[in-house]
């Protein structure tokens, strides 16, 4: 059901399926020609030998355009495309990773390779530190993993502080502003 709805949504009217008395209608170079009622409008597309596209069904009178429907929908697909794009270079991910204060060191290497191509990608890391019963007596031990953590990876800042949620300590890291980014 919702697939049908989103279908319908995204259908691009044209020629008969277009249900207006008067339609505002725009030629195929951009020009407005006017409202005209909607038989008319379409007789003048179909000498053209065109078809009559509507644009915009919420506006009164509804909006249509003289144009080939195979291009319009082709450069929709385009725009949408590239928007789609756009949105996903700008988005910055979340990488979590989950430590223990009594890590061994080559574990916290591999870990901390791991948060260095993520720091250089542009994305964020949030680092989980979870204690276990008595682990939670030596909070210092977190604190201090962090901060090697800190001093192994270059370029990277602390968002906000360190804080205790539970038998956790999270630390979000993120990508600081080197001098060739703030010039």
């Amino acid at each position: 059901m919702a697939q049908r709805e989103k279908n319908n949504e995204n259908k691009i009217l044209a020629n008969r399926e277009i249900r207006a008395k008067d339609v505002r209608v725009i030629d195929a170079d951009g020009g407005n020609i006017g409202v005209l009622p909607y038989f008319r409008a379409l007789n003048l597309a179909q000498e053209q030998g065109l078809d009559l596209i509507l644009i915009n069904a919420v506006a009164f009178p509804n909006v249509c355009k003289i144009g080939d429907l195979g291009k319009y929908k082709y450069d929709q697909q385009k725009r949408q495309h590239e928007q789609d794009k756009k949105t996903r270079e700008n988005r910055i991910d979340v990488k979590e990773v989950q430590l223990r204060p009594n890590i061994e060191s080559h574990d916290l290497n591999v870990k901390i390779k791991h948060i260095k191509e993520w720091i250089g990608d542009g994305d964020k890391v949030k680092i989980v530190i979870k204690f276990r019963g008595r682990e939670m007596a030596n909070q210092e031990v977190g604190y201090r993993l962090i901060e090697n953590v800190m001093s192994e990876v270059p370029g990277a800042l602390i968002e906000g502080r360190s804080e205790l949620q539970g038998n956790k300590l999270i630390a979000i890291l993120a990508q600081g502003k080197t001098n060739e980014q703030k010039k």
